[in-house]
């Protein structure tokens, strides 16, 4: 069996190293090496090289954009600054202030008058008050 596997191994490589002799002695160029070539041909060109430099330029700009020492500076400026949350907080005041839309005194005023005018209803059967729905939904409607 041990012959028989060093046979077919033997045979395998023979064939796979004949295949490669036959294929790097073949005067014609791959199409990997065609389009290298190519490539190479279209970056020579005086467009392709000016394009290149404006963008190493474009990339030596982007990442040289803030001076170090300005960065460290604003660094060790915000360091000094004390920790607190004023911003936000006055912030969420003004969310709140923006969204509430009544102060405490109008919104007492209104708590007030409601409770005055829940003292003034009557008790209502079932008959009046389904009248009464209808009549609000037909005051409702345009």
């Amino acid at each position: 069996m041990n012959k028989l596997l060093a046979a077919l191994m033997a045979a395998a490589f023979a064939a796979v190293s004949a295949a490669a002799v036959a294929q790097s002695t073949a005067p014609e160029k791959s199409a990997s090496d065609k389009a290298k070539e190519s490539t190479k041909a279209a970056q020579s060109t005086d467009k392709a090289k000016a394009f290149g430099e404006k963008e190493k330029a474009a990339q030596d700009a982007s990442r040289n954009s803030p001076n170090p020492a300005d960065q460290k500076a604003n660094v060790e400026a915000s360091k000094m600054q004390p920790k607190s949350k004023a911003k936000y907080d006055q912030k969420a005041e003004q969310g709140l202030a923006d969204s509430g839309g009544t102060n405490p005194a109008e919104a007492k005023a209104n708590v007030e008058k409601s409770k005055m005018d829940s003292t003034k209803r009557a008790k209502v059967t079932k008959d009046e008050g389904k009248e009464i729905q209808k009549q609000q939904q037909k005051e409702s409607k345009p």
